[in-house]
């Protein structure tokens, strides 16, 4: 593996909140760091997650696949008083950053998928649908999410009840890392989420020569759609597994 990313420029597309870690990783191995939020959350029906949070008691499981569902819920949950924390009420996070952010809640994620992935947390649950039982899901979601996971979920066995928490709308790049893209400076940019590809591919200029370093396959699919030519999975969505698939992706050989 390369020794460093001296010389290097890397792009992180996401919130300075969420990326301050990777970018401390990054920085130590001599990377320029570039941090730029492209999308930004709005609320979603509040309505009907407060409707959902004020009957966590109706549902069996609670199903996230974002930090951002788990931040709904927990202004949800303060809107309505209501603890998320129901000893009786089981948790499924889809990512390890997912179930961190439970874990700050003292909720405790059960059957963690061994693909981070839709299709890998549907996996994990499907065993415990049986025909002499109908365990009932609260899966909040984002206003783009695919449909992969919610019918996933239904075809496996469950009574599945979908909100969506949030909403993403898109965020303007800053001028001078859209400048830094344009001049050809940025190497690699971190990606976390489909919209966040194709926000990027919307607002630069060029797609290449940056390699796009992708949080999931269906953020790298994203990617590719966009006309991304170098696009690269990470093996996990944590800090660690993102900085060594970023060494990775930019090795000592092909520096200019």
């Amino acid at each position: 593996m390369p020794d460093g990313l001296q010389g290097r420029t890397v792009l992180i597309a996401r919130d300075t909140g969420r990326a301050g870690g990777l970018k401390l990783r990054l920085t130590s191995l001599g990377a320029d760091v570039l941090v730029a939020p492209v999308t930004a959350t709005e609320p979603g029906d509040e309505a009907a997650l407060d409707a959902a949070v004020a009957n966590l008691g109706g549902f069996d499981w609670v199903v996230v696949a974002s930090v951002n569902a788990v931040n709904a819920l927990v202004d949800a949950s303060k809107r309505q008083a209501v603890s998320l924390a129901d000893a009786s009420l089981k948790w499924a996070a889809v990512g390890p950053a997912t179930a961190s952010t439970l874990a700050k809640l003292e909720i405790i994620a059960s059957q963690p998928p061994e693909d981070h992935s839709a299709v890998g947390i549907v996996a994990a649950l499907a065993p415990l649908a049986t025909p002499d039982a109908l365990p009932r899901i609260l899966l909040p979601q984002g206003d783009l999410a695919a449909p992969t996971l919610a019918d996933g979920l239904r075809a496996a066995g469950f009574d599945v009840t979908t909100v969506t928490a949030y909403r993403t709308r898109p965020a303007v790049i800053d001028p001078e890392i859209a400048q830094a893209w344009a001049s050809g400076t940025i190497d690699a940019a971190v990606v976390a989420a489909p919209s966040a590809a194709r926000q990027i591919a919307a607002q630069m200029d060029s797609q290449e020569p940056v390699v796009i370093v992708a949080i999931g396959n269906s953020t790298a699919a994203a990617a590719r759609e966009c006309g991304f030519q170098h696009v690269v999975v990470a093996d996990d969505s944590t800090d660690e597994s993102l900085t060594e698939t970023v060494l990775k992706a930019l090795p000592d050989n092909l520096k200019p």
